[in-house]
């Protein structure tokens, strides 16, 4: 069996690889149905008066900073009883170690950054945190029209340099097109965080959601956890904007053709379920120039991304540098 060990007290314990099923349900039922409330233990709520996250500790954890914008400015708050308690959960399987190494190797792989921005962002504020998400379902059917492009080529006479030369020019002939496409989505991950914005989240995904287990307050101890903060209504707003970006991408390449041109999509979405889940994630959350800035690991596949800030300095450098030695090949080349 996998273990899951606590990065604080080194305490472990045995993760089961066998189950029971976290399942779909239907989204109507997110709207009607009665769940289960709150986090299942005690837990202390401290509230960011900057980037808005609501994170819970242990009852004996200080706050110090905000997990996501590493501000200082935290309150605590009384807790969300009405907030619903998670279904699934996926355990950390990166450990502290590992996400320190992979958050040294990208600071020191940055260009153009300023350069004590290593004693800025300091390894220290590098946290584990269960973040919210609702996973998605469904199944679209889509009609799409467009003009696909065949290209030929012709031969043309022109005038240059006072001769008649002949050029083999590219055309285009446009031809109507139509189809139809259906497509399944599988756990398309929305954050319900407010404290990690969309970009972010989304670059370090996939998580092996297929892998997720039932939810146990226990797997929270040693680790932070986010409120959730955005609902299964809005949430499936944002999972159909996603989808509906790479539907219209693969109607896309449904076009035939050589280019294509006023690519037109309507979809319809059938069998639409949802889970709600945490998903681990190592965040060092820092401040430079008054800014907030993040490094994300993702707690189960070590992907990572980053925001840093850029040093003016060595980006005008660098361009003075390109333009000099552009300069010198001309005079030399002419």
């Amino acid at each position: 069996m996998a273990r899951l060990k606590c990065p604080y007290c080194g305490a472990e314990r045995e993760i089961p690889t066998k189950a029971e099923e976290i399942r779909e349900r239907p989204i109507e039922e997110a709207l009607a149905a009665q769940h289960d409330l709150g986090w299942g233990t005690d837990r202390k709520t401290w509230s960011c008066s900057r980037c808005g996250a609501r994170t819970t500790f242990e009852p004996g954890q200080a706050a110090g900073t905000c997990a996501f914008c590493g501000t200082a400015a935290v309150a605590e708050a009384p807790p969300d009883a009405n907030m619903v308690r998670p279904e699934g959960l996926l355990p950390f399987s990166v450990d502290r170690d590992n996400a320190t190494a992979k958050f040294r190797e990208w600071i020191s792989g940055l260009w153009f950054r300023p350069s004590d921005l290593k004693t800025k962002s300091s390894v220290t504020t590098l946290r584990g945190v269960y973040i919210p998400f609702w996973t998605f379902d469904a199944l679209t059917h889509s009609n799409w029209t467009a003009d696909a492009g065949y290209y030929y080529y012709v031969d043309v006479q022109v005038v240059e340099n006072g001769r008649t030369v002949t050029r083999r020019e590219q055309r285009v002939r446009w031809e109507p097109a139509s189809g139809f496409l259906e497509l399944f989505f599988d756990d398309m991950p929305v954050a319900a965080s407010r404290g990690l914005d969309r970009r972010l989240s989304e670059s370090i995904e996939p998580f092996p959601t297929e892998k997720l287990i039932p939810y146990e307050a226990s797997f929270l101890s040693g680790f932070l956890a986010e409120e959730y903060a955005v609902g299964v209504k809005e949430a499936f707003g944002r999972a159909k904007e996603r989808m509906d970006s790479e539907i219209f991408s693969a109607c896309s390449r449904e076009v035939p053709g050589d280019t294509q041109r006023n690519l037109n999509v309507r979809s319809s979405f059938s069998g639409i379920s949802y889970k709600n889940a945490l998903l681990p994630v190592w965040i060092a959350a820092y401040e430079y120039g008054g800014k907030p800035f993040r490094f994300l690991v993702n707690g189960v596949t070590g992907k990572v991304a980053g925001d840093a800030p850029l040093s003016w300095a060595k980006v005008s450098a660098a361009i003075l540098a390109i333009l000099f030695l552009i300069y010198l090949f001309s005079r030399f080349s002419s």
